[in-house]
């Protein structure tokens, strides 16, 4: 059957605009997950750089660099005043002598947002 000569093909234009509001709103979110992605790398460096003090200074305190005794540890830099804050805990963990709870806390700030951590271990010391 032979088309009407009269007939036109193509989108009307309420199909043009729904398609371009369909569009539009699809690179908004994009661009909402692209301006997000600085501050979440920010968050996620901040994170491993604590974890890691965490892990060094618990190592130091296995190895007897650090005294087995209840402290707070400054980390903050003139260059980073929002730094890393460590609270150590030590108390003794009953029998046998010398077993030793450490619970290290660890507190930062990301784009003014504090952040923290906790991370509790065993440590044995022989008795004096």
């Amino acid at each position: 059957m032979p088309r009407p000569s009269s007939a036109q093909s193509g989108f009307t234009l309420i199909e043009a605009l729904l398609a371009a509001t369909l569009l539009t709103l699809a690179l908004l979110l994009g661009m909402a997950l692209v301006l997000q992605q600085r501050r979440i790398v920010r968050r996620l460096d901040a994170q491993r750089a604590a974890l890691h003090e965490v892990e060094a200074t618990l190592e130091s305190l296995r190895a007897g660099v650090l005294p087995l005794s209840s402290q707070r540890l400054d980390l903050r830099g003139p260059a980073d005043p929002a730094g890393l804050t460590l609270w150590i805990t030590v108390e003794p963990a009953g029998y046998p002598p010398g077993l030793w709870q450490v619970s290290l806390s660890a507190a930062w700030t990301v784009d003014g947002e504090m952040k923290g951590n906790r991370v509790e271990s065993m440590i044995w010391r022989l008795p004096t």
